[in-house]
């Protein structure tokens, strides 16, 4: 008899597992068809949709075409042995998307190949360090600037300002800027008497001259009036530094009126913000240290 209701449960045993086994793999094709169906029905969404914005919005998502080869504003950084795309475009991205509601997918591609998918419309927008030039804009419409490097200015200790109001004051004198920066190739350029120190970021170039260990800091306008607001006993040297700015736009596709809007908001906001300056700030930095 033991044997017998030990067999029983045994076999119960064994139809219970197998019973869990199947419940297990159902609810696994269920959940993939749910995934498929979720795919699908967005891409259906924005086939249906009546423009590109109205399609972004429905289906919670903005495609954006990168080309993660050109720092600091796309680039692969690793950490913990793990890469991802990083860089000021990127965060420009992600912040576009999070004004919109909606999440952000960017696909990497060469940067021919971006021009080419915005003008078919398989993106939504490109991010990609991009010159405004006239054989682009018939491929696509043109986001407001959302990088303009300005004016450049030397920041210098303000009991200084008086002796150090010309380039060649500036001889033999050391100067900072950030790694890899427009500010570090400008003081290589144009002030060749002169010593350059580097720093990971433009903090730590301030830091440099509120210490005194060099003699000025080459700045963005932008980025120093900031700087000067917070550190009082910094001065603008009138010393003077030839730049011809680059203004730097994305692209939609032609004739997206309504998300080119709505996108150029969010851009305005940026640039009111001067939260761009930053992102390539953070940029330079992550990717002197790649």
């Amino acid at each position: 008899i033991e044997e017998r209701v030990i067999g029983k449960m045994h076999r119960k045993k064994i139809f219970v597992c197998c019973f869990l086994i199947m419940v297990v793999m159902l609810m696994a094709g269920c959940s993939k068809v749910a995934q498929a169906g979720t795919t699908e029905q967005s891409e259906e969404v924005r086939k249906i949709a009546e423009n590109r914005l109205e399609a972004i919005l429905e289906s919670k998502k903005i495609v954006i075409g990168i080309s993660p080869d050109y720092a600091p504003f796309a680039f692969i950084a690793e950490k913990k042995e793990e890469t991802y795309c990083a860089g000021s475009d990127i965060e420009l991205g992600k912040y576009i998307a999070e004004q919109m509601g909606v999440e952000a997918e960017f696909r990497e591609m060469e940067f021919e190949e971006c021009l080419e998918a915005v003008s078919k419309g398989e993106v939504d927008l490109v991010l990609l360090g991009m010159l405004g030039e006239k054989d682009r804009e018939e491929m696509m419409d043109f986001t407001n600037v959302y990088y303009r490097p300005g004016t450049q200015v030397i920041l210098v200790k303000e009991r200084q300002k008086e002796k150090l109001k010309t380039q060649e004051d500036f001889q033999e004198k050391t100067l900072a800027a950030q790694y890899g920066s427009l500010q570090a190739q400008l003081v290589v350029e144009q002030f060749p008497e002169s010593y350059l120190n580097l720093s990971e970021n433009v903090s730590g170039a301030v830091l440099m001259l509120r210490t005194g260990s060099v003699d000025g800091v080459v700045l963005e306008e932008a980025l120093a009036g900031e700087m000067l607001r917070e550190y009082s006993e910094l001065a603008r040297s009138e010393a003077e530094i030839t730049y011809t700015p680059q203004e730097i736009v994305g692209g939609v596709g032609k004739g997206e009126t309504e998300l080119l809007e709505r996108i150029n908001e969010i851009i305005n906001s940026v640039t009111e913000q001067n939260l761009y300056l930053h992102w390539i700030d953070e940029a330079n930095e992550l990717a002197a240290s790649m």
